[in-house]
């Protein structure tokens, strides 16, 4: 008797775990408190993951049916929060074709690693603006406006922060923000627009995820201040240099942080994320082999309109490839 209602206690005691579970998820991923980074740097669907399994087995313990009803909450909650399901929607959009060009502005960021062969993987997209990150030779930047731009275009290398912006057109200003690993670049592409470069590469992610250690949690914690800070100072640079954004301005690199980091809060209603807003796929670029997270981005301010977005796997790194379109608002 004593072991049957044990047994009959299993199914309630699952689907408890899994109601507080859900409730603990949506509070920390609408809010995003810095106390519980630890917890949110993980996909939703992690936990809904682990959510779905505990409401499953109660079913498969007594075939519970408030198990299926816990279910669905979990799907609609997925659904509702992750950042990987609204692009996922759009997988009849066209992504930025390979050899095709309209009036757009063709605009990639990537994390390459050292700058081998980069030409091989980006001649096919015909690029106007590229940002680049752990590129250590300004020889390999130098090199591919030769070879993508027949030399009728203009770089700026970071050598010591290893990165760079690439620019088919002509480089007007240029500055590298002290103490970090940011370029701001003004520029006059081939089309006569003029626009305002931001390249970014924060602080690394802290990689410690024994949750079950409170030093895991303080170390989440003090990984998310330290970018905050970091692109606060930045943004704050870029707008001292251009009041109020008067250029079209883009913003990208590899933010180090998942696509719902509060750190993102900073730019307000002045950028767009233009994977969030036309990206169609994946577009978790990290890491490149299974991506979970996706920390490499274009913004865009509001005078400029994405039309397409998609994350693009490259063989031999660790990210995948952002290749956005973006079209110049017409006044």
């Amino acid at each position: 008797m004593i072991y049957r209602r044990t047994w009959q206690l299993v199914p309630l005691i699952l689907l408890g775990g899994s109601l507080g579970l859900h409730l603990i998820t949506v509070l920390l991923f609408t809010h995003t408190p810095d106390r519980f980074a630890a917890f949110t740097v993980f996909p939703v669907w992690v936990w809904g993951g682990i959510g779905l399994i505990l409401s499953g087995s109660a079913f498969l313990f007594l075939r519970a049916r408030l198990s299926l009803i816990v279910s669905l909450v979990w799907a609609v909650t997925i659904f509702l929060l992750a950042d990987e399901a609204r692009s996922l929607g759009r997988l009849g959009h066209s992504p930025p074709l390979i050899g095709s060009r309209d009036a757009s502005i063709r605009v990639v960021t990537f994390n390459c690693h050292s700058g081998r062969n980069l030409d091989l993987h980006l001649a096919p997209y015909l690029p106007d603006i590229i940002f680049l990150q752990e590129i250590r030779s300004g020889y390999h930047a130098k090199k591919l406006v030769e070879k993508l731009f027949n030399g009728q275009g203009d770089y700026r290398h970071y050598a010591r922060r290893s990165c760079a912006v690439i620019v088919r057109g002509k480089i007007a200003h240029y500055l590298e923000v002290p103490g970090t690993r940011c370029q701001l670049v003004t520029a006059r592409l081939h089309n006569g627009v003029e626009v305002q470069l931001m390249n970014v590469h924060l602080s690394p992610a802290t990689t410690n995820l024994r949750l079950w250690r409170r030093d895991c949690w303080r170390a989440h914690y003090h990984n998310r201040l330290r970018r905050r800070t970091e692109l606060a100072y930045q943004l704050a640079v870029l707008k001292q240099k251009t009041p109020a954004f008067r250029l079209p301005t883009i913003i990208a690199g590899d933010f180090n942080a998942p696509a719902n980091d509060a750190s993102y809060d900073l730019f307000g209603g002045n950028f767009v994320d233009t994977f969030a807003s036309v990206g169609s796929g994946w577009g978790n670029s990290y890491p490149s082999t299974f991506p979970i997270v996706r920390i490499d981005h274009i913004f865009s301010t509001t005078d400029l309109i994405p039309e397409r977005c998609a994350a693009i796997t490259i063989p031999g790194s660790d990210h995948r490839m952002i290749v956005a379109d973006i079209l110049p608002r017409q006044n």
